[in-house]
C-alpha cells in the first residue's frame, strides 16, 4: 500500500466516523441514518484489510 493511498483510505474513514458522529449527537434515536453511516464505515474499515 503506498502511502498516499493510505492517506485517502485514513481521511476517507475519519469522514464517515465524523458523520456517524454528528448523527447520533443530532438525535441518537435515528437508527435507520445511525445504520447507515455504520454501513459506511464498516466499508471504510474493509479498505484496511489489504
Amino acid at each position: 500500500m503506498d502511502l498516499l493511498r493510505a492517506c485517502d483510505d485514513l481521511k476517507g474513514f475519519i469522514e464517515t466516523a465524523q458523520k456517524l458522529i454528528e448523527t447520533w449527537d443530532e438525535d441518537p434515536d435515528n437508527y435507520s441514518k445511525l445504520e447507515q453511516h455504520l454501513t459506511e464505515l464498516k466499508a471504510e474499515i474493509e479498505k484496511f484489510k489489504d
